[in-house]
């Protein structure tokens, strides 16, 4: 048997954006260092027509902001995308469903992204008023 421990140190740690009820995809600090964001940059953001089913986003970051491409913002430490228009047309809830991605880093056919894998959604049952003493 060969064992190959592990260090904590050399895994990516909350790599994760989150979708803010104002429809903005917001970045963990991590996460954006991870992508290399930055204020000059942007994103192209697809999705699997093969598969629909899939509720994954697949993003690769632009080193200048493009046409058609969705701008890199920041406010304070955060970077954000502006994703209302995206999410409304793909009928995402971000209002009133916690939405949330955990980031990696995938190739096919030669090509790097970040797959943007959506959490499953987990919400706790509402307590009834009436049933509280």
């Amino acid at each position: 048997m060969n064992l190959k421990f592990i260090k904590p140190s050399t895994l990516d740690k909350n790599l994760k954006a989150t979708a803010h009820k104002s429809g903005k995809l917001g970045f963990t600090i991590e996460a954006a260092k991870k992508l290399k964001l930055a204020e000059t940059k942007s994103a192209n953001i697809a999705i699997n027509t093969d598969d629909f089913t899939d509720t994954n986003l697949y993003i690769t970051i632009n080193e200048a902001v493009e046409s058609d491409s969705y701008k890199i913002n920041k406010a304070g430490a955060y970077f954000y995308i502006n994703t209302k228009a995206l999410f409304d047309d793909m009928k995402i809830d971000y209002v009133n469903d916690s939405i949330v991605y955990d980031i990696s880093l995938e190739t096919i056919d030669g090509q790097s992204f970040f797959k943007f894998r959506r959490r499953p959604n987990k919400k706790v049952p509402e307590i009834s008023r009436d049933k509280i003493s």
